[in-house]
């Protein structure tokens, strides 16, 4: 209960839609754990609204989130965040959302919104959306990558997509990269959201899912 509270202060979860159910809730409905986080002031400079991940042993993880981003035919994650210090190269993407297997796993499964820096042809550190379906692997050629800089001790916002037919990713409220990726519905899964759990120290605020699910009106 503890970590559900700090989870709903610090990211001001929401979840709205119109005509199809909303897969998430809120933050008190879901059973979140934290290791080795703390909030920090957001990016109003006054207010104690973001969250800081330091390192790879720094994340949040929401199992019920991982069950509700199961058997969905569209959903949107966007957030205020703030790298506090670029990535040296490295071949493996910086999970910032994701969804994991298990703690232990060296990469996301079904989606993950990362930073690069050398990954997937990256030359600069750059924001990326990774989305597979339950007949692929976890690989580059499942991503779609910004050209825009990313300047480290800045709040950007960054949006991630996918609405059954494309993937899009959005820098600043521009669209950066956009890509037809056609898929029925995300498999079904009880893999576990978590948000952090990578090498890049940074700090996040104003998270917002939104996930939606069709059902047989018959």
């Amino acid at each position: 209960m503890k970590y559900s509270l700090i989870l709903l202060a610090v990211f001001a979860l929401s979840c709205t839609g119109t005509k199809k159910e909303i897969a998430g809730g809120t933050s008190e409905e879901t059973n979140t754990l934290a290791r080795n986080t703390q909030p920090v002031v957001g990016r109003d400079g006054h207010s104690v609204t973001a969250h800081a991940f330091k390192d790879a042993n720094s994340y949040m993880v929401s199992a019920e989130y991982g069950g509700k981003f199961s058997v969905v035919t569209e959903f949107e994650i966007s957030a205020w965040l703030k790298i506090d210090s670029l990535p040296q190269k490295s071949s493996t993407p910086h999970n910032i959302i994701g969804k994991f297997s298990d703690a232990s796993a060296a990469l996301p499964s079904e989606f993950s919104l990362a930073l690069l820096n050398g990954a997937c042809g990256a030359e600069d550190p750059a924001f990326a959306f990774f989305f597979t379906d339950e007949y692929s692997d976890f690989a580059c050629e499942q991503a779609i990558l910004s050209k825009n800089p990313v300047k480290a001790g800045l709040w950007t916002f960054v949006k991630a997509k996918w609405d059954g037919r494309y993937l899009t990713l959005y820098q600043d409220n521009v669209m950066v990269a956009k890509e037809e990726r056609i898929s029925a519905v995300l498999p079904y899964s009880q893999v576990p959201v978590y948000f952090g759990k990578s090498q890049v120290p940074f700090a996040m605020d104003g998270l917002s899912f939104n996930a939606g699910r069709s059902y047989d009106n018959k």
